[in-house]
């Protein structure tokens, strides 16, 4: 009977931590749920996920563009990197600009980071692009003052996948602001 409580403690205590939009990857926390649900022994690795290397960061020329594509079931103006789609993070901050994505965060949300060279731009106002200096010396690259971000899990050009997750983060448009109101 306590292993039965221990494991479903666990399972909830993971499902929430899945549910409130952490940072992390999302998919280790889903794993130790279904391990732990299926029955599996409780195991401390459980409770605490392997941390995970952070990727090292890649400073390169940017260039944003805006296009169409289908956002929550509605098709809006987006803006893309190298034909990916753009986020911004709502915990961030745009007056002044400020990251507030970092470490394991970065493995999911890798930040557009500049070399240096100006942003070339396709139907984005040159007025609102700027750049900030994070906390580990980086410059990113920002729209309206929010830094932007890539979502690891999108893999084809009309991927908005990040859309939403933990009702933090937000496809963005050419404008700056989100696609969809949080």
């Amino acid at each position: 009977m306590k292993t039965l409580t221990a494991v479903l403690a666990l399972t909830v205590a993971l499902g929430g931590l899945a549910a409130c939009g952490s940072s992390g990857d999302q998919t280790q926390a889903g794993s130790a749920t279904a391990s732990a649900s299926a029955g599996a022994e409780p195991d401390s690795t459980l409770s605490q996920p392997a941390p995970q290397q952070v990727p090292p960061p890649v400073r390169e020329k940017i260039s944003l563009t805006a296009g169409k594509a289908a956002v929550a079931g509605n098709e809006a103006d987006v803006v893309r990197f190298k034909e990916r789609i753009v986020y911004r993070f709502e915990a961030d901050e745009n007056r002044p600009s400020k990251v507030n994505c970092a470490e394991d965060c970065l493995i999911v949300w890798p930040p557009l980071l500049t070399d240096g060279t100006p942003v070339q731009l396709s139907g984005v106002d040159t007025n609102l692009v700027g750049t900030v200096t994070r906390a580990d010396g980086f410059t990113q690259v920002t729209l309206d003052g929010w830094p932007l971000y890539l979502f690891k899990n999108d893999q084809s050009p009309d991927d908005t996948l990040g859309e939403g997750v933990g009702g933090n983060w937000s496809v963005v448009r050419p404008d700056g602001k989100p696609v969809v109101k949080k």
